[in-house]
């Protein structure tokens, strides 16, 4: 045995001087203890029983080591070093007697940990020996624990606490009652358990409670009564991390008066109804973050006046849509932080913000007393006008990782507060003397750019030339590492820095540049001319059927007869549906001009047939006016009409028809006869607006033009 204690003494030693040569955290090694560099801690590995130490170690690890009963005697070699902090882990220990910490007087932390053959019973025991008004930390993590007797703290009546922690144990329940003991408790912490239902009571010193990693499925209740007295009326910090919640409702959050921090990430929430905080009238931060299912936010979700941090970041909520396919409202963007005039700091990484400026705008309109904005990987390709400067408080702008390539000169204008602009990872590729105002520039403390998609282009010059003339350098994170070009190719992976274009490089005109402005407009051109061809059409025949007409006259064409010899200078056919424009519109412009024109319900003789009527006055008329449509073809009696003022068209030429098109007629009503008429006979197509007064003045200039004048179809 002394043989063995010289060795492990001499052992210790040649560690000792290792340790405080090499790293401060090193494995322990087997049959060991190794050391931090200063000497203060120590961690002992695979050993039966502590060895002496250095007097100036005072944490103290035990950890792998076969150490199945713990007394007084066990820590004899340690008595002296006045321990701050005692941790077991996984020693296979079984019994703690009540001695056993009789002499750590000095002991503030206790830790046993995966020690799942300990006795329960024995560890309260073992407490009687602790110093008490010393202790202010308790670790009991990862011992295979279900349940806890709810007499297990009673020795610590009055006492308080930093911190108890009860961690990777498989509670299912978890009763607070035996913790009452206790005058005072920090924090109490149960992560990473399977816990579904806990009971509040004895919480009244807590102020911050960590029930991360279990399976809770609603918030627990925290009122005393009906009448809302709180069973945590300290309580400030509230973590519910990672659990099963589904659902939260206003009365969840009841009794929660002095709550100020609450974490509600990963759980698995689908909507965020109305006022579920408002009842949180001193709720400062507000975490909701990793629910991937989450898709509706109702308008009055966030209303709560006092919050100022708001984290809802990784939830990819979609809000560029405020509408899914069924036209359900997925959340309103001018009511989403209308009650949250107060907050300060929000951070909306990894959601889909607004493509819509104007709905952008709108969201962050009540937000003007914020001074940190994280909208970091938010696909936001447009940066909206008129935004940022709604914020006149603003430090810190994080747009990292979105798909920003540029923006418009004013969106960064008049941002006197802002000390910290963070644009790297995204597309730009221009620095330009009109993307930072230079007062903003010269106000910034932090600009990080760097890991975007620069062009070592002419364009770029303004930039590196800035670059080298000013301290902007000083400011910008990375520089010059991260800001590579990736075009030309010729220049691919050249640092900005590297980058020197003269002025000579960027005054010569191209060549190149000369033949694609010469090709766009041309192609713009030709598209003109085919959108007039296509839109003016009808407007075209016209004019060319009146160019037609004046040219003829010019070269001196004689009349071989006139319309002073009809009684008559124009008779119309029509259909009787057509009448309106006929009468209103036709009747009225010929006559204006003194044409005198004949139609049948006022010219037509009382007591004559309709086809002797129709007959004699076309035999006294000067020119027939055909008036088609849909419903002219339509019309026996007008098909009728048609045929016998052919004999006339035989007689005179196409001179004595003058055929107008009302309407298009449709290819469905379309008779062989009219279809061979407009073939082989000048045509006027009616359109209201734009070119009516050309028509009008074809129609007139139709109607006095003699017979026997050369062809002007137009086909």
């Amino acid at each position: 045995m002394e043989f063995l204690n010289l060795y492990y003494l001499c052992f210790i030693s040649f560690i000792h001087v290792q340790v405080r040569t090499g790293k401060s955290d090193v494995p322990c090694l087997k049959r060991s203890c190794n050391f931090n560099e200063k000497n203060t801690s120590a961690k002992c590995c695979d050993l039966e029983y502590i060895p002496k130490i250095p007097s100036s170690v005072v944490k103290l690890i035990l950890e792998n080591n076969r150490l199945s009963h713990i007394s007084m005697d066990t820590f004899q070699n340690v008595s002296s070093n006045n321990l701050t902090s005692l941790t077991f882990i996984d020693n296979s220990i079984k019994v703690l007697t009540s001695d056993a910490f009789h002499n750590m007087k000095y002991l503030e932390h206790l830790e046993i940990s995966h020690e799942k053959k300990l006795n329960i019973t024995n560890l309260k025991m073992s407490f009687k020996s602790l110093n008490k008004q010393v202790l202010d930390t308790m670790n009991f993590i990862n011992n295979g624990w279900t349940m806890i007797p709810m007499d297990l703290f009673s020795d610590f009546r009055n006492y308080t606490l930093k911190k108890i922690m009860f961690n990777d144990n498989t509670f299912m329940t978890f009763n607070c009652s035996l913790l009452s003991e206790f005058s005072h408790i920090h924090q109490l912490n149960v992560e990473r358990n399977e816990l579904v239902f806990l009971n509040a009571s004895g919480l009244h010193s807590v102020i911050e409670l960590i029930l991360s990693a279990n399976n809770m499925f609603e918030i627990p209740n925290f009122c005393a009564d009906e009448a809302g007295r709180s069973l945590v009326p300290k309580l400030s910090r509230l973590d519910m991390t990672d659990n099963a919640i589904r659902k939260l409702h206003p009365a969840s959050f009841k009794c929660l008066h002095n709550l100020n921090y609450l974490i509600l990430d990963k759980n698995r929430l689908m909507i965020l109804e109305n006022r579920i905080f408002s009842s949180l009238s001193n709720l400062e931060i507000l975490s909701i973050s990793w629910i991937s299912h989450l898709s509706v936010i109702k308008p009055g979700a966030f209303n709560c006046s006092s919050l100022k941090v708001l984290r809802f970041v990784h939830n990819g909520f979609r809000f560029d849509k405020e509408k899914n396919k069924k036209k359900k409202h997925l959340y309103n963007s001018s009511e989403l932080f209308i009650n949250t005039q107060n907050l300060m700091k929000l951070d909306l990484t990894n959601n889909y913000m607004p493509k819509d400026p104007v709905i952008f705008r709108q969201m962050f309109y009540p937000l003007s007393n914020l001074t940190k904005l994280i909208l970091q990987a938010s696909y936001i390709a447009t940066l909206p006008e008129e935004l940022f400067q709604e914020m006149p408080f603003l430090e810190i702008l994080n747009l990292k990782g979105n798909r920003i390539t540029t923006w418009n000169q004013s969106v960064f204008e008049n941002l006197k507060s802002l000390k910290t602009l963070l644009l790297d990872g995204n597309y730009i590729r221009v620095i330009n003397e009109s993307s930072f105002p230079i007062q903003l520039l010269k106000s910034l403390k932090t600009l990080d750019i760097s890991h975007n998609e620069f062009w070592c282009t002419c364009a770029q010059k303004w930039f590196v030339d800035y670059c080298r003339s000013s301290n902007i350098s000083k400011i910008l994170t990375h520089w010059p590492k991260y800001y590579e070009c990736i075009y030309p190719e010729d220049k691919k992976h050249l640092l900005l820095v590297d980058y020197k274009p003269t002025d000579a490089d960027c005054s010569t005109w191209s060549p190149i540049l000369t033949i694609i402005i010469v090709i766009v407009v041309s192609l713009f051109l030709v598209t003109v001319v085919l959108i007039l061809m296509l839109n003016c059409q009808s407007n075209i025949r016209n004019l060319i059927y009146l160019f037609r007409v004046s040219k003829w006259k010019r070269k001196g064409y004689i009349r071989l007869n006139s319309s002073e010899s009809f009684e008559y200078d124009a008779f119309v056919i029509y259909c009787d549906s057509d009448r309106q424009w006929v009468h209103s519109e036709l009747l009225k412009r010929l006559e204006e001009i003194d044409l005198k024109v004949c139609v049948h319900y006022r010219d037509f003789d009382v007591g004559e047939s309709i086809t002797d009527n129709i007959t004699n006055y076309v035999g006294k008329s000067w020119k027939v006016i055909v008036v088609m449509s849909n419903n002219f073809t339509k019309s026996e009696w007008c098909q009728w009409e048609l045929d016998l003022v052919q004999e006339r068209r035989r007689r005179h030429g196409k001179e004595a028809l003058i055929l107008i098109m009302q309407s298009q007629i449709d290819s469905s009503h379309m008779t062989n006869s009219i279809r061979s008429l407009l073939d082989t006979t000048p045509h006027l197509q009616y359109q209201q607006g734009l070119g009516e007064d050309l028509f009008w003045s074809v129609i007139t200039k139709a109607v006095m033009k003699p017979f026997k004048d050369p062809p002007t179809a137009i086909l």
